[in-house]
């Protein structure tokens, strides 16, 4: 009976071998290059991402304007902002930054994404990763110890699966924030940043997370070819765990990483000030 239900177990592990393998072989892309993977692995027209984009981009190049010449008219005519001691030079630069960072929006994402898939990619390779390792093949091997192995193999399976669920839906999120990336650049028309630095620092840790979950992931499937199955079971949980984690780390007090940003723009903001301050008496003395 027990070889049974092992031979049965085993042969529902290996009916899904090829997709589960090419699923979880394509991590990186799936989640830096969700448009890519939209559009030709699964081959979904229902969307033009190229007229969404255009569409978006000229949208935050209509809001950097106006933004400009509001903030302009009330700080240099109606003297009600705060930021009246800014020269109009500075303020014009501030409005250039944001034009050139919405119009350089594309080379700067593949830049980005870049620099964090080659930091993944080396990662795996300091942890001597197989890029020819079957995920299917190790749980099959595993499962056939026994009817409590199978029965690992099982959970491990629907595990998988669940991670790969979320593993989707960190591709979308990171294609929203990509999306949306102009529009955040409005706030470089102000000196401290405006909302650019937390959305800067939401897609450094949404990428961040994706690389701790892959890694944690490949990790985990490390442990079950060496069938270490607790250890296979808790990396797989940890990796489903891996967001909220992250931001228990990343996010203490207001403190992280956009802490740091906004507390190092407004510091150099507050230097430029004195600075001139200290000008202006020496003109008068």
């Amino acid at each position: 009976m027990e070889s049974i239900l092992t031979n049965l177990i085993t042969s529902i592990i290996g009916s899904v071998d090829n997709s589960i393998n090419e699923a979880f072989n394509g991590l990186m892309d799936l989640c830096f290059n969700a448009e890519y993977t939209l559009t030709h692995n699964f081959g979904i027209a229902v969307l033009s991402f190229d007229n969404l984009k255009t569409l978006i981009t000229s949208f935050a190049l209509c809001l950097i304007i106006l933004k400009f010449l509001k903030k302009g008219f009330d700080i240099y005519i109606l003297w009600t902002e705060g930021e009246s001691d800014t020269p109009p030079l500075t303020f014009i630069m501030y409005f250039i930054r944001a034009i050139v960072m919405v119009l350089s929006t594309s080379i700067l994402w593949d830049w980005v994404v870049e620099i964090i898939k080659s930091f993944g990619n080396s990662l795996l390779s300091a942890m001597s990763f197989s890029t020819t390792f079957t995920l299917t093949t190790a749980i099959v091997n595993f499962a056939t110890g026994g009817i409590f192995s199978a029965i690992i193999g099982i959970v491990a399976i629907i595990l998988y699966f669940v991670l790969y669920i979320q593993f989707i839906m960190r591709g979308l999120e990171i294609w929203i924030l990509k999306i949306g990336f102009p529009i955040a650049c409005v706030g470089l028309v102000q000196a401290d940043g405006g909302a650019f630095n937390s959305y800067f620092e939401k897609i450094l840790k949404s990428m961040i997370t994706v690389i701790v979950q892959i890694i944690l992931c490949k990790l985990s499937m490390m442990l079950i070819a060496s069938s270490q199955f607790i250890y296979t079971i808790a990396a797989i949980i940890l990796a489903l765990k891996t967001p909220r984690f992250l931001q228990d780390i990343m996010m203490v007090s207001g403190g992280g990483l956009g802490s740091a940003i906004n507390t190092t723009s407004k510091t150099i903001e507050l230097s430029g000030q004195l600075k001139r301050k200290f000008s202006q008496l020496r003109k008068v003395k």
